[in-house]
């Protein structure tokens, strides 16, 4: 059976009803929040947005998000989603490009983790890479600091080297270097948590 990313038209469509029963039953069991993930849950935007108009609006929603989407998205998420947990993976276009293919991924993801903040909670994550400290980890934090001081932050040090890597590093982060990170976001004055 293919798999749904890479075959998204072969994935079975969600059954709302049912969704909606798993959710109540969740509930009962004390979930305390949904969490809509994806890479990116906007593909999926129409079947959201009719799971959350069936389930009860006391639901503290996630859209747990790399944060490339045009700008309807936010718009129609405006009251919906209460918390973004936002991904900022690259710090500069060219790493964007190179890494995720899509030379515009900086600046979308940081105007729209600006609009998202203004409408609900947001707490960045940020996977560090071995050997973008200066061209991501380090223009991530400054843009943070500058923009969001207030923002909370999660540093990942959990990087796992694609196994067909041709742009990506090869290596795993070294604790030495999630912990330079963590000292310079510090340094910084951001605020953060695991």
């Amino acid at each position: 059976m293919a798999e749904w990313n890479e075959q998204p038209y072969a994935a079975r469509e969600m059954n709302v009803e049912d969704m909606v029963k798993k959710i109540a039953y969740r509930r009962s069991q004390g979930a305390k929040t949904l969490n809509l993930l994806g890479g990116e849950p906007a593909v999926s935007l129409h079947g959201i947005l009719e799971l959350l108009g069936c389930i009860d609006p006391k639901i503290t929603v996630v859209w747990n998000s790399n944060m490339y989407y045009n700008d309807i998205v936010d718009k129609l998420m405006v009251g919906l989603a209460d918390i973004y947990l936002a991904d900022l993976k690259c710090g500069n276009a060219g790493c964007a490009e190179n890494l995720l293919g899509a030379k515009d991924y900086v600046a979308v993801a940081r105007q729209n983790i600006l609009k998202a903040g203004k409408h609900a909670y947001v707490i960045v994550r940020h996977l560090i890479m071995p050997g973008h400290n200066e061209c991501c980890l380090k223009p991530t934090l400054t843009w943070l600091a500058e923009n969001i001081p207030e923002v909370k932050l999660s540093l990942r040090g959990n990087y796992i080297p694609p196994a067909e890597a041709v742009s990506a590093p090869r290596r795993y982060l070294k604790e030495e270097e999630l912990q330079c990170a963590k000292d310079m976001a510090q340094s910084m004055g951001l605020k953060l948590i695991e």
